[in-house]
């Protein structure tokens, strides 16, 4: 199919469908509800996309299906666009925001509803193409719609759709030629229009090749990328030539110039887009235009002159959990940790309610995992371990999907949990803690390599540093294990390199190039490997007692001559201290190893080396207070200590780093809890309360009730599963094919699902009279083994948001309760949910686990039946 004809309301492959505005209250938010304008689209029987498949086009498969509502900050922006309809050009400005934002599937929900409000509005493909920045294929599409409209279009809109139309390669030329052709159509007599038709048929043809071509992304040569940036950015500087007052024009281009990087193109001067910023700052002191300011300055360097921006960010459009983070950004830069956590709780809150109230899976939302995994490091770094860690574990609790979040996924809650839990339980040497915890999910053993290496090092540090010599050399073992496999493999790649390079006949340096390409590939993971096991020997040899070191048993007395053989004590020393430098091991560890081996200057060195890298930093201060006390610096540790003090208010001194303080705290006459309230410095400005933006932590949401029959005259109930947990599959009748492929790929396991306590039952969209006929048919073997439930009017579809508002259809659905009737997991989909292994594995996963209830935020934790209509 064209990429073309994936678009909105008015493709040629269409099937019939009426969309139509949903209004703003998420009660009220049913299609074809108050006075919307409807579209006919056009009927072809050639075409009969699969249920639950978008019947505009493949690519809104995978974009926003449910209605949007107005949020609380939808008139921050003020975009004018041609329509007469006032709640399009409402949801046509919400959708900039969100743009702006960064908070791409929201906006392009936004500028969708703002198309099914008004469907010849042209710039409301051109805000669809612009949040699928990270979808070129789509975005093309949607650039392609904007510039078929651009003709009712106001002359600046043109110059938005144009320079979108050039930078995704759409032809202008093409697009007026098919207008001129269709004219000249129209205006030929009866007596030629069967030979007309055929010579259009063949044109079509043509036409839709080069369609395929001018839309290939994939075909397109990366160094075309650099001059298609360039021309988009000097279309918009011509937009504003003509336009100066223009922010938002403005506002787009300060981030595509910061965008322009990623193609190459460096930014000629920060301070030329922070003139450009100022004059938005003039007209609108609070646009989300603060968000870009922060990237224009976030470096290390620079980062002081983006503190207003930084305290500004999220209260410029506090619906919008990037906008908050972005805030930490410069605080974490400037070493203020603490203030780097507020922002990161105020985005993490923000995202939570968020996700709870419409719906939706952690991972799923834009940058969430980011979010989440940034605010454990500032807590960290604050000091505040114990929540650090326990945001951690939360990560590592939330649901899992085979798409969004898994432990193969980088990127993810899964991932990021784990490597943030590691990496606080390391840090703060709560050794025992992270053995024991190595034993439980949350650092349990992944049977792959990397992860495996990981581990292994891990706990031999802890081991060694806990005085387990037994356990530490057994991950000592686990690790050359894998150091020997990764040569092994490491050779027959370049075996079978060689061989496959033989075998096609290549020339002797081609065949020596196949080679080193093989060795190449594994060079970067089997480094990495060695410096793992580097690290742990060295370890050994400063942790354990020389006596345990291997030492010759047979060296007599008066034997100089063996003596001189031996290997120098202090050399090994002095080599093992020179390995760990030249990694990354950590440097408060390393400093107390440097005290220990009597290199005082160099451990006072690089204690404050860590300082000058990372200003703020709770332990690291702490760690120098230390170190210039252990050393004999007494007033450095005086000065150091002070420091450490003045952000102290929320540190936990039950850990190691403080821990070893008590000698320095007891000269300074201070009480066993010396830690002081700290200054709130005037730039962070005035702060809304964290809990009245949401909770602290996900939590399941409340399921929407239900009563449906089934096909035998009963009624069930999902109080009938009242106290025990359910599975409960939405799918799309028996007439559905992937859906039946479903059923049956469930009912072999219903007993398995049975056996952990839970139950399936489905939910249908036949009516009880073909479910009836359906199940009368049925034998013994065909039988499902599970309830199967009528709701033909989708009402319970539409309940757990099953149900695609902008073309009224059903969406495949599959959903886990627990025994409170919360929803612990859920797909939504185009496609039915068919991984029956993954999901039985996850459901006992997630029903083992205790709800984590966030801290504040109870409001937000808004049943999904009852949302209010703040919303």
């Amino acid at each position: 199919m064209r990429i073309f004809v994936s678009l909105l309301f008015c493709c040629s492959f269409s099937a019939a469908t009426t969309v139509a505005a949903a209004p703003t209250s998420r009660q009220d938010a049913k299609p074809g509800a108050g006075a919307a304008e409807e579209v006919e689209l056009e009927e072809d029987a050639d075409y009969a996309p699969p249920e639950g498949h978008s019947h505009i086009g493949d690519s809104f498969n995978e974009g926003p299906r449910q209605a949007a509502y107005l949020m609380p900050d939808w008139d921050k922006i003020q975009f004018p666009v041609s329509t007469e309809a006032e709640q399009a050009q409402r949801f046509f400005a919400q959708g900039i925001g969100q743009l702006h934002g960064f908070w791409y599937l929201e906006s392009e929900r936004s500028f969708r509803q703002a198309a099914a409000i008004d469907p010849e509005c042209a710039m409301t493909y051109w805000g669809m193409g612009m949040a699928n920045v990270e979808n070129e294929e789509r975005a093309a599409a949607f650039a392609h719609e904007a510039y078929k409209r651009r003709a009712a279009a106001s002359d600046r809109e043109q110059r938005f759709i144009d320079s979108l139309a050039e930078y995704y390669d759409v032809d202008h030329v093409y697009a007026d030629e098919i207008e001129v052709k269709k004219a000249s159509e129209e205006s030929e007599t009866e007596d030629v229009e069967a030979e007309e038709a055929e010579a259009e048929e063949a044109e079509t043809d043509e036409a839709e090749a080069l369609e395929r071509e001018l839309f290939d992304v994939e075909q397109r040569q990366p160094a075309d990328d650099k001059k298609r940036m360039a021309t988009f950015i000097k279309d918009l500087e011509e937009l504003l030539y003509e336009y100066p007052d223009d922010i938002e024009a403005k506002a787009i281009l300060v981030n595509q110039l910061w965008m322009a990087r990623r193609k190459g193109i460096p930014t000629p001067s920060r301070l030329a887009n922070e003139a450009l910023l100022e004059q938005i700052f003039a007209v609108n002191p609070m646009h989300p235009a603060h968000h870009y300011r922060i990237h224009l300055w976030d470096s290390k360097d620079a980062s002081v002159r983006a503190v207003s921006s930084a305290a500004r960010s999220g209260q410029a459009y506090p619906s919008i959990a990037h906008m908050w983070h972005m805030g930490g950004h410069i605080f974490a830069r400037l070493g203020r940790h603490s203030d780097a956590a507020w922002q990161q709780e105020a985005s993490a809150r923000t995202d939570h309610a968020y996700m709870m109230r419409d719906m939706v899976m952690p991972d799923q939302s834009h940058n969430f995992a980011h979010n989440n995994e940034w605010l454990t490091r500032s807590l960290r770094n604050a000091g505040r371990i114990s929540e650090a860690i326990d945001l951690a574990k939360n990560m590592i609790e939330l649901p899992r999907h085979p798409v969004y979040n898994h432990l193969d996924k980088r990127g993810c809650s899964s991932t990021y949990g784990r490597r943030r839990l590691a990496e606080a339980l390391e840090l703060y040497e709560r050794w025992e803690e992270l053995i024991a915890t190595s034993n439980t999910i949350y650092l349990e053993p992944i049977d792959e390599d990397d992860s495996r290496v990981e581990r292994a090092s891990l706990l031999a540090q802890a081991y060694l540093f806990s005085g387990d010599e037994v356990e530490a050399r057994a991950q000592m073992a686990v690790l050359d294990e894998l150091l020997t496999k990764a040569k092994t493999e490491r050779m027959k790649s370049v075996d079978e390199a060689e061989e496959q390079a033989i075998e096609d006949e290549k020339k002797p340096s081609e065949v020596h190039d196949a080679m080193s390409n093989a060795l190449t590939g594994h060079s970067r993971p089997l480094e990495r490997l060695r410096s793992r096991v580097d690290v742990v020997r060295a370890l050994e040899t400063l942790i354990l007692p020389q006596s345990e070191q291997e030492r010759p048993e047979t060296l007599e007395e008066g034997d100089d001559e063996s003596a001189e053989e031996l290997p120098d004590p202090e050399a090994i020393r002095l080599a093992a201290l020179k390995t760990l430098e030249d990694s990354r091991f950590s440097r408060t560890h390393l400093s107390r190893l440097l005290i220990e081996a009597g290199e005082h200057e160099r451990a006072a060195e690089m204690a404050r080396e860590a300082i000058e890298d990372k200003p703020g930093v709770a332990i690291l201060h702490a760690n120098l207070a230390y170190v210039l006390w252990a050393t004999g610096d007494e007033d450095g540790a005086h000065e150091a200590f002070e420091t450490l003090r003045g952000f102290s208010e929320r540190f936990e001194l039950d850990n190691p780093p403080f821990e070893r303080l008590a000698p320095l705290v007891k000269e300074l006459g201070l009480p066993n809890d010396w830690r002081q309230p700290m200054a709130r410095l005037a730039d962070i400005g005035e702060r809304v309360p964290l809990a009245g933006l949401g909770p602290f932590r996900w939590s399941p949401t409340e399921a929407p009730d239900w009563k449906l029959p089934d096909g035998f005259g009963n009624e069930v109930s999902l109080a009938d599963y009242k106290g025990k947990p359910v599975l409960m599959i939405f799918f799309l009748g028996f007439g559905c094919v992937h859906c039946v492929e479903q059923l049956g790929a469930f009912a072999p396991v219903a007993q398995e699902f049975l056996d952990a306590g839970i139950p399936i039952v489905t939910i249908g969209t036949d009516s009880v009279e073909d479910l009836a006929d359906s199940q009368e048919r049925d034998t013994a073997k065909d039988k499902l083994p599970f309830p199967i439930l009528a709701d033909p009017k989708l009402e319970i579809f539409k309940q757990y948001r099953c149900h695609d508002d902008f073309e009224s259809l059903a969406l495949h659905g599959t959903f886990l309760l627990d025994g409170e009737g919360r929803v612990r997991w859920q797909d939504i989909s185009y496609e039915p949910f068919m991984d029956t292994e993954f999901l039985l594995t996850e459901s006992k996963r997630l029903l083992a686990l205790p709800i984590q209830k966030g801290t504040g935020g109870e409001t937000a934790r808004a049943s999904v039946s009852g949302a209010s209509a703040s919303r």
